[in-house]
């Protein structure tokens, strides 16, 4: 996923470069109130996509000390912040984030719900369905078109999870199988082929 060194001095202009630079100043207030709720110890990479059709550095993982912000959801930054949460390692975090994030998404936003899809928390992945509507298809759509490798990377990840944790379960798993067509994945990047390019892939199995 990470395509840029690691990162171990992380500040908040460091962050604000995950969103377009029009955006630079609640990106950097951003930026900073998440700078200062990470864990003393922290590293990342970070992977590079086109967001309103400028380059823009997404963190692949970020590791929190604290959930809480010195923002309120009243700031302009705090949308801001929520996306750069997405990025947290922890998988509760990421989800109420991306569900903040879901409740108004801009084009900015849409590379941190695609990274989504190419994680492996389902729950996720249903909330991400959940929550599409056309609008929602359009703006991720437009994003997809963008950035098409970046695309067909998070559908391969899409496959790997599905393949290592959700194609069959083992003796005293408690996660559930799901056939190829009934994998919540699947069905999520069927809808945004679509929005994106007018047909989707077919899953069967």
């Amino acid at each position: 996923m990470a395509d840029h060194e690691m990162l171990t001095d992380i500040d908040g202009p460091m962050l604000a470069d995950a969103f377009p630079s029009e955006y630079r100043s609640s990106a950097i207030s951003a930026g900073e109130a998440v700078a200062a709720a990470l864990a003393p110890k922290q590293w990342t990479e970070t992977f590079s996509v086109h967001a309103e059709g400028q380059s823009v550095l997404i963190p692949a993982r970020l590791h929190f000390a604290s959930e809480r912000l010195r923002l309120n959801e009243h700031d302009d930054a705090w949308r801001f912040a929520r996306a750069l949460q997405t990025r947290s390692n922890d998988g509760f975090e990421r989800q109420r984030a991306a569900r903040d994030l879901l409740l108004d998404l801009e084009p900015w936003g849409a590379p941190f719900i695609i990274a989504l899809i190419g994680e492996y928390v389902v729950e996720i992945l249903e909330d991400l369905f959940n929550a599409l509507t056309p609008d929602l298809e359009r703006t991720l759509g437009a994003f997809i078109v963008e950035n098409g490798a970046y695309w067909a990377t998070t559908k391969r990840r899409v496959t790997s999870y599905w393949n290592e944790y959700y194609r069959s379960s083992r003796p005293g798993e408690l996660r559930r199988a799901y056939r190829r067509n009934e994998y919540v994945g699947f069905k999520l990047t069927d809808r945004l082929d679509l929005a994106a390019f007018g047909s989707a892939t077919t899953a069967s199995g």
